[in-house]
């Protein structure tokens, strides 16, 4: 019996010694997705995220980086969110304005509403009532926005027509925009006819001509390769915007309040990434340009402010709260 009894003891313990400690055990992967393309700055601002959750949470978190609309587009990530098939998405903040409860978010494409991205996300990651948008939207959607980190290059506008040297040269283009009303009507006061494309579809409408140009950035124009077929590039400003970062609110609200500030701060190392880059990628962008023999243009600004100056009244008050436009740009007097 005894001879019986130590076999069984030393054969418990060999088992023991083959299980996987529990700390790898415990070890629990998140997904983490972005339309924008392998190797662009949203990529590598999201290895950075990775990078910061993995050591920070000593190896209890692992965190796989989805590019290139591999999980879907906009409103597929942002369907898979609701439904807690992914954690985190990386992409432009003011899609938050397609989500139920965020439709004040079409503010941030207000034409010419923040001085510098750098008091955008000061403005939107403090503000109260940016808050609490996104506590209304994390309610009413399932979708969290935790972090607005990642200043985007300013839109432009990138057509196969041109230059565009004052706003009258826009009337009469067909151009593709995000299906964003603010944006839609800054367009039509131009004269511009404009059409709602994802990014995955304008490359393809440039090239067959079924659109004269978009209105995007460096940062998802350059790696797109637009400027192989839109040989002008004129660098309105129109609107300057941020990344935001996106989480399923089922899934965050299962997190641990540290964990919920270590996702935070990753995020925001995260975003730091995405400007620097994003910048160089604005410094280097013009000669990538011009080496594809793009003709590049700073149109008359000062002319573009005074076109769409007030287009945003017929908001105030109705998609967004009344006197927010004037409070934010206070926000940015008060500095």
């Amino acid at each position: 019996m005894k001879r019986v009894l130590i076999a069984a003891v030393a054969l418990l313990a060999f088992f023991a010694c083959q299980a996987p400690p529990a700390s790898a055990q415990q070890v629990r992967t998140v997904k983490i997705a972005t339309i924008a393309l392998h190797n662009s700055p949203w990529h590598k601002a999201l290895l950075r995220f990775k990078e910061v959750v993995e050591t920070e949470s000593k190896g209890r978190y692992k965190v796989d980086v989805y590019t290139d609309g591999q999980l879907g587009d906009i409103a597929q990530l942002l369907s898979a969110m609701q439904l807690g098939t992914i954690e985190f998405s990386y992409f432009g903040l003011s899609s938050t304005a397609f989500i139920k409860g965020g439709e004040a978010m079409n503010v941030l494409y207000t034409p010419y509403l923040f001085k510098s991205g750098e008091e955008e996300e000061r403005i939107v990651n403090s503000d109260p009532e940016f808050q609490a948008i996104f506590d209304k939207v994390a309610k009413t959607a399932g979708v969290r926005v935790f972090g607005a980190w990642g200043q985007r290059s300013p839109r432009a506008l990138q057509t196969t027509k041109g230059p565009i040297n004052k706003p009258e040269d826009v009337k009469g283009l067909r151009l593709r925009i995000p299906a964003l009303a603010i944006l839609k009507a800054s367009f039509d006061r131009l004269g511009a006819q404009t059409t709602p494309l994802s990014m995955m579809e304008i490359y393809s409408a440039l090239s067959r001509g079924t659109i004269d140009g978009q209105d995007n950035g460096f940062d998802l124009s350059l790696p797109a390769k637009y400027h192989e077929i839109a040989k002008y590039w004129s660098a309105t400003d129109h609107v300057l915007e941020l990344v935001g970062f996106f989480a399923s609110e089922r899934i965050w609200q299962g997190f641990s309040p540290e964990d919920r500030a270590m996702f935070a701060h990753a995020a925001k190392e995260a975003g730091k990434v995405a400007t620097e880059l994003t910048r160089k990628l604005g410094e280097d962008g013009i000669k990538t340009l011009k080496e594809a023999g793009v003709t590049y243009v700073v149109p008359d600004r000062a002319a573009f402010r005074e076109a769409l100056k007030g287009v945003e009244d017929e908001f105030d008050g109705k998609i967004w709260p009344k006197g927010f436009v004037e409070r934010i740009r206070k926000l940015q007097e008060a500095q």
